[in-house]
């Protein structure tokens, strides 16, 4: 009985520790990016120089994203909301990747996996989460409250492009 409360006891404070420090980088990730606010949603447009040296697959796997009906659903008057709430605009980052250095992603993933957010003075507020599955070319959103991926309609077109840049 002892050992089974010690160890969720350590449990418990490892989700802390871990959840802190997650809240410390995005902290330092969003102090990072913070602008204006801005009627659109900061999305990270490379300029020429960076455009040589990154893959083109993550722009294209962002606009599949962003084109998708059910993303134009979710931040359909999302700024407004945002500002009337206190924040200061909201956005969409690449968490994971199968090349994240390369795509500058936070971490590996066998997928493209994105999160929308929401930035405040003192928070950001990770909203919805989407991926991108290069092997069956479907996009997913997150249903977090069934923890499973559900399957989202995108403009299948820009396959095409995916194809031809991204092999």
């Amino acid at each position: 009985m002892t050992i089974r409360i010690t160890v969720i006891v350590f449990s418990i404070l490892a989700a802390f520790a871990c959840n802190n420090q997650q809240s410390k980088q995005a902290e330092d990730n969003a102090s990072a990016v913070r602008k204006l606010p801005s009627e659109k949603p900061i999305i990270k447009k490379p300029d020429k120089t960076e455009q040589k040296e990154l893959k083109p697959c993550e722009y294209l796997v962002t606009e599949i994203v962003t084109t998708s009906p059910r993303y134009k659903q979710l931040t359909k008057g999302l700024y407004k909301a945002v500002v009337k709430n206190g924040g200061l605009s909201f956005g969409i980052s690449l968490e994971g990747s199968p090349n994240p250095r390369q795509d500058k992603a936070w971490s590996y993933s066998k997928t493209y996996d994105f999160t929308v957010y929401e930035t405040y003075s003192d928070r950001q507020l990770n909203t919805a989460r989407f991926s991108f599955n290069p092997n069956n070319k479907q996009l997913y959103e997150y249903d977090a409250a069934n923890d499973q991926l559900k399957p989202i309609a995108f403009d299948k077109n820009l396959l095409l492009k995916y194809d031809a840049l991204c092999k």
